[in-house]
């Protein structure tokens, strides 16, 4: 087994504490782990000390003489693809009077996004075709792993330990023996529900991945679970890797296990699925298995829908500015499916406005795109005091025939932190489109006395 983050920080210990001499060849392979291929050694600790004090999270806890550390990608930066960085998902090293001893937790690596990342370009993947699909349960990551210094099976979260959480962005942490972290708490409580501690006893050395789906999506970034909340959570297995470092599909881990895993979709090119995802309101993406012929590391593609985001902000949070994006893009018929009757009957007014204001725009000639850009601005403001809008920008997209872009532009300021279920904001929209027709009229009115 080789974990990436265990390889480098054994290699560095090694060289800093016990006088340990490496050759150019181990050299060069660590710099490579690092993203930074060299055959210099001060070149590698000083990329070591740069990697790890910028990108990766460490959060340690245990006993006097030996400790837990997990380790993740730093929320605070951008993501970037490096071999290292792609088992920044939550893995756990046993440390010993701070020497790393071994691999207690490696879960899943990292999901790349299928046409957003420059790693996994349409270009070069979309011809591409999986092992196997599945659709994403919106929910938080919990790893499942054999605990030496308690003794038993244990959770953590992608980002802390069973006995860490966060208040208000401030990491807590409890004593060792506790579980203070909450999704840890509620993915106990399942499991001992429903027997699962006496499955994974079976499987001590492995690494079982799961995920905590919950009353609300994750997406929508919810308040923690409260205790006895743990009946309305839902976990579902992933992928299991053996202690040979071999990981193994979802379809593969649920047979393992007998326990439930997210719905499997029929493999075909990523192109193709990633057409299919892409407006889909009711599911946030699909992870595709590519076989890389490395069976500790396949690559994990994310095909994410555009949609899903948007239609989660309504249905859970009624987000009249998500609302109205989904019906410029064509959606308002599909997003009235998965809402109750009154979310419904609002949609229908963003619809109604979304329609009046693109048949104003779409009816202007050209040479009255910069003044009508100008009366757009200047009727959004009266409505939005601190609207942040460009004539310059309206123009260009009224130029370009993209009238849709101007729509959604407006609404989507207009209706910034307005919510659906409050009569104010349908109000406000309907006045918004009065007022801004009297403008588009009146402009049309003086371009016609001035042709004449």
């Amino acid at each position: 087994m080789a974990n990436r983050v265990y390889v480098v920080e054994k290699f560095v210990y090694r060289v800093l504490h016990e006088g340990f001499e490496p050759s150019e060849e181990e050299v060069r392979s660590v710099g490579e782990l690092l993203g930074q291929p060299t055959k210099k050694l001060s070149v590698v600790l000083d990329r070591y000390k740069q990697v790890f004090g910028r990108y990766v999270e460490k959060r340690c806890a245990g006993f006097d003489h030996e400790k837990l550390c997990l380790y993740t990608w730093s929320q605070k930066v951008p993501f970037k693809a490096f071999p290292l960085s792609m088992h920044l998902t939550g893995t756990i090293i046993l440390f010993k009077d701070d020497k790393p001893v071994e691999v207690v937790a490696y879960p899943i690596p990292k999901a790349l996004s299928y046409a957003k990342s420059s790693d996994v370009s349409e270009e070069k993947f979309g011809f591409v075709t999986p092992r196997e699909v599945s659709k994403r349960v919106d929910g938080w990551q919990i790893t499942a792993y054999y605990n030496p210094l308690l003794g038993k099976w244990v959770f953590a979260t992608r980002y802390v330990l069973h006995n860490m959480y966060f208040d208000r962005g401030k990491l807590v942490s409890e004593p060792f023996e506790s579980i203070a972290n909450p999704y840890v708490y509620v993915a106990h409580r399942i499991a001992e529900e429903e027997n699962l501690y006496s499955v994974l006893d079976k499987f001590r050395g492995w690494t079982i991945t799961f995920v905590l789906e919950g009353p609300e999506p994750a997406v929508t970034k919810p308040p923690y679970p409260l205790g006895d909340d743990y009946r309305r959570y839902k976990l579902y297995a992933l992928m299991a890797r053996d202690p040979s470092g071999k990981l193994y599909t979802w379809r593969e881990t649920g047979e393992l296990l007998n326990y439930r895993v997210p719905e499997s979709v029929e493999p075909k090119k990523l192109s193709d699925l990633y057409r299919d995802v892409s407006r889909k309101l009711d599911v946030r993406s699909y992870f595709a298995y590519v076989d890389t012929g490395d069976l500790e590391n396949p690559l994990i593609i994310e095909l994410e829908s555009d949609a899903y985001p948007e239609a989660m902000n309504v249905k859970y949070l009624n987000n009249a500015k998500s609302a109205a994006i989904l019906v410029v893009d064509g959606l308002g018929h599909e997003l009235k499916k998965i809402v109750d009757q009154r979310i419904a009957s609002a949609i229908d007014g963003v619809e109604a406005a979304v329609e009046s204001t693109r048949k104003l725009l779409q009816n202007l000639r050209e040479d009255m795109y910069s003044s009508a850009a100008w009366e757009i601005a200047r009727t959004v403001t009266e409505f939005r005091e601190d609207a942040d809008i460009k004539t310059g920008e309206l123009e260009k997209a009224l130029k370009e025939g993209n009238v849709d872009r101007v729509v959604k532009k407006v609404l989507a300021i207009l209706l910034e932190n307005k919510s659906l279920t409050t009569i104010d904001t349908l109000e406000m929209l309907s006045q918004f489109v009065d007022a801004l027709r009297k403008r588009i009229e009146s402009l049309t009115r003086e371009n016609i006395e001035q042709i004449r």
